[in-house]
């Protein structure tokens, strides 16, 4: 089989379909109509000679084949995407596409300015790409295993063979409380560490109970799957860690408080996680570079970030 332009095409709504694990998801993603979708899914089944979905009143999943595709596509448009930026480097110019993922609500933490470095690509790389996807970390680290991610900001982790995470930075986590709650008015001088956790906790699964490593016998009653969710569940009258950085405009308004910040606050290591196997892009080599920029002006100024080692 020769591939065609079209044949790219209806592959990029294949995988569409497949990261969104619905037609529905892919029209909105790619802007297209349910008809438009359907038409390149059906092209494509047409060209390879076999079905690579079901899809119907029980939902989408794919087929066995279907399934062999997705994986396989992963390898081609990450050589596309390397010829282009190869041949872009031939001319002089940083092309490509760059798959960046964060973890949710960093966009207040003003030590860690990711839009900086948007910009910075935007002036300076105008033919390049950027996509972002905002996720968990287990999520994001499995994105760049599989190839649906370049790079990504997240918490640190385990180390995983073909990963290279690198350290980066450190973000300041304090526990919070929200008007209402009965530690609100209470003093700080009356605050101990028994008393704080005999009140009811939220935490996040992907943050392994850390966030409880100063309150042994506290009973986490509420899972949140991210910082939204987190910040939810602490207005609804639950202890939860949040980002100082995130809880901040909270606090000036007078509806969260930090409950005992010196004693049980918690320094949460960012990493830098890319594949190891891999020659970083050009565009990928701009944007670690100009990252790094940010970080040596924050530490002279003398901010939260720490480069560090990395590991694989």
């Amino acid at each position: 089989m020769l591939l065609a332009q079209s044949d790219l095409r209806s592959l990029t709504v294949f995988r569409a379909v497949v990261d969104h694990k619905s037609f529905l998801g892919a029209q909105i993603a790619l802007g297209l109509s349910q008809s438009a979708v359907s038409f390149h899914i059906k092209a494509l089944e047409d060209r390879l000679g076999f079905k690579l979905c079901q899809r119907g009143r029980s939902g989408f999943e794919l087929t066995d084949r279907g399934a062999i595709v997705h994986e396989r596509s992963k390898g081609l448009f990450l050589a596309l995407n390397a010829f282009e930026s190869d041949i872009g480097a031939l001319k002089n110019r940083i092309t490509g596409t760059l798959r960046l993922g964060l973890v949710d609500n960093t966009i207040t933490d003003s030590d860690l300015p990711i839009h900086r470095v948007i910009a910075r690509i935007s002036e300076r790389a105008p033919e390049a790409r950027v996509e972002l996807a905002i996720d968990t970390p287990d999520a994001l680290l499995s994105e760049i295993a599989n190839g649906g991610l370049d790079i990504a900001l997240l918490p640190e982790t385990q180390p995983y063979q073909g990963l290279k995470l690198s350290r980066f930075r450190e973000e300041i986590h304090s526990l919070y409380c929200a008007q209402g709650h009965p530690l609100f008015r209470q003093a700080e001088a009356e605050l101990t560490i028994e008393h704080v956790e005999t009140f009811d906790f939220v935490v996040r699964p992907y943050a392994n109970m850390r966030e409880l490593q100063f309150f042994p016998k506290a009973r986490a009653r509420a899972i949140a799957s991210n910082m939204e969710a987190q910040a939810m569940f602490v207005s609804g009258h639950y202890l939860g860690y949040l980002p100082d950085h995130y809880a901040r405009g909270w606090v000036q308004k007078g509806r969260f408080r930090q409950l005992m910040p010196e004693e049980t606050r918690i320094h949460s290591t960012f990493v830098i996680a890319t594949r190891s196997t891999e020659k970083p892009s050009t565009i990928l080599d701009f944007f670690i570079r100009e990252l790094a920029g940010i970080a040596s002006e924050a530490v002279h100024m003398g901010h939260s970030f720490a480069p560090g080692n990395a590991t694989s």
